[in-house]
């Protein structure tokens, strides 16, 4: 995935940004690559430009107040996800506390998507040192490092 900018000021930002309304219903939109998909956003922030047309939202003049909702959606996600591991817990009770507390119905469709984002989230939170991982019994279980 790319973001092209035109020689007359218009970013097309490519699945960079996710609308306010898929944030307010979803809560969880697939991230792949979370570090990523926040760098994104910091250097989204600096960008000046005349229009910017997201895939996922209306095209904007201003996209500084959608940064943040995204950014503030991926760190609560982040935080609810360190809550739920305080205690050692499966991924497959992670994914059902996460969608319980969003609401949220499983399917499959949701369960790949969702599950795949939920991945992205442990694997970030263990790269940053936030979680670790164990093999007890041929389970693998998450807790928190706090």
């Amino acid at each position: 995935m790319i973001g092209i900018k035109t020689s007359d000021n218009i970013y097309f930002l490519a699945d960079s940004l996710f609308s306010e309304e898929t944030i307010n219903k979803y809560h969880i939109f697939f991230i792949y690559d979370v570090k990523g998909f926040l760098n994104t956003l910091e250097y989204l922030k600096g960008l000046n430009g005349k229009l910017y047309i997201p895939s996922h939202c209306e095209e904007s003049k201003d996209i500084n107040r959608l940064v943040k909702l995204n950014e503030e959606k991926v760190n609560e996600i982040l935080n609810v996800i360190l809550e739920i591991c305080k205690k050692e817990i499966t991924y497959d009770q992670i994914l059902k506390k996460v969608f319980d507390k969003y609401n949220l119905t499983m399917n499959a469709n949701q369960y790949v998507l969702v599950g795949s984002t939920v991945k992205s989230y442990l694997s970030y939170l263990f790269n940053q040192n936030k979680i670790v991982y164990e093999f007890k019994e041929n389970q693998m279980f998450w807790k928190n490092c706090d």
